[in-house]
């Protein structure tokens, strides 16, 4: 267990990552000098380390600590108030867990960020629930683990919130008739979130094609009949399938479009794919949409990553910028907010080196008229639609 104590600074210089001008300031529930617990539980798999060597398996634990440790040492430069971190191994298998829970290891802390795994996750919402205990979660994007449970954030968008932020991008520019949506069979449950996201636009619904999941079902698939010649058309493809089919999808589809213009709009899971050939990516104008893109021209990752690889001899990966904003809006909450934030975060500001953050509060079905009071829990909508250019994914937003 690696604990920090500080008390407040008399020096007040310049976090990494300051608050935009715009932040709105609401009231501040606790004093100056209250102190807060917080714990950090992610999978270190202490019990796996030999000989003074560090499992492969936890490094993207360890670079989010090292990043959330930067924000925790920013903070204590800046904050008013006294916040003590406790950071527990959370280890990877259900039974470990369990008997971390059962240990009452994390029923101190007023809030918890963390765990990394679903099943940990949800298992320790039911615990924190009744404990009153505030749950960020840093990395799942999933939207089914919590019920009625407001003091839950889920910090990572959830499949919904990138089905939205893309239809709205598409919608922005192109009718509703210009847009097709292909998926295999079994992930048609991912369409509903399209045409509920395009409903804000006109009662025009968006057309769909479902691909057999057997074989190669891209070959019964006739593409051309949905282009039309001399207008662009906008193929949304909402899977992850693997790198083949994603692959034969392309490769039909440039050959079907001849002259014509098309844009397609994939996953976040389509940047790690190295078997996809550049030219398709460009030819056929393909965009994704993520949840974790960094501008590292920014001046403020330029900050961190230059402070990290002084503080720890390596760079800083996808998992420190993670550690480093979920430690920073943590710390930032409770500091200007007190406990009682979860229930003002759609109207609070964040921003990070993931740029802006953005929280909407998340109904269940039964809940989800505009006069409810009642919601499941806080998520972070803030989705980046990326276009590949100049071989590689860029923030479609800096191209128009």
């Amino acid at each position: 267990m690696d604990t920090v104590r500080w008390v407040e600074s008399p020096a007040f210089p310049p976090a990494i990552g300051t608050p935009d001008a715009n932040d709105q300031v609401l009231e501040n529930a606790d004093p100056p000098g209250t102190q807060y617990r917080l714990s950090v539980v992610l999978p270190f798999l202490s019990k796996d380390a030999s000989g003074g060597s560090v499992p492969e398996k936890s490094k993207p634990a360890l670079q989010f600590y090292a990043g959330a440790k930067l924000a925790f040492a920013s903070l204590s430069e800046t904050s008013r108030m006294n916040l003590k971190v406790n950071v527990i191994d959370s280890y990877v298998n259900d039974f470990d867990f369990s008997r971390v829970m059962q240990a009452g290891k994390l029923d101190d802390a007023q809030m918890l960020i963390g765990p990394v795994r679903n099943s940990h996750l949800s298992a320790l919402a039911k615990r924190a629930k009744g404990n009153r205990q505030i749950v960020l979660s840093p990395l799942s994007p999933s939207s089914e683990l919590v019920s009625d449970f407001p003091g839950f954030i889920q910090f990572n968008p959830s499949l919904k919130s990138h089905c939205a932020a893309i239809t709205k991008h598409v919608r922005s520019k192109y009718r509703a008739d210009q847009v097709v949506l292909i998926c295999k069979e079994k992930e048609a449950s991912r369409l509903p979130y399209f045409q509920e996201a395009n409903a804000a636009f006109g009662p025009d619904t968006l057309r769909s094609i479902l691909v057999p999941d057997e074989g190669n079902g891209m070959n019964s698939i006739s593409l051309g009949k949905y282009i039309r010649s001399g207008r662009t058309t906008v193929f949304i493809m909402p899977s992850w399938a693997g790198q083949d089919f994603i692959m034969s999808f392309l490769f039909k589809l440039k050959a079907a479009k001849g002259s014509n213009r098309v844009e397609v709009y994939g996953m976040p899971q389509w940047a790690g794919y190295e078997d996809i050939e550049p030219e398709y990516l460009r030819d056929l104008n393909v965009h994704i949409s993520s949840a974790d893109y960094v501008d590292r021209k920014n001046p403020n990752v330029i900050q961190f990553e230059k402070a990290f690889f002084e503080a720890y001899g390596t760079i800083a990966g996808e998992d420190a910028i993670a550690g480093y904003d979920a430690a920073l809006f943590a710390g930032r909450m409770l500091n200007d907010y007190g406990l009682s934030f979860p229930e003002k975060l759609d109207r609070i500001s964040f921003s990070g080196l993931r740029g802006s953050y953005v929280f909407k509060k998340v109904y269940n079905e039964s809940n989800s008229d505009a006069f409810s009071t009642r919601y499941d829990y806080m998520e972070n909508t803030r989705v980046t639609i990326l276009k590949f250019e100049g071989f590689r994914f860029v923030d479609a937003a800096g191209l128009n």
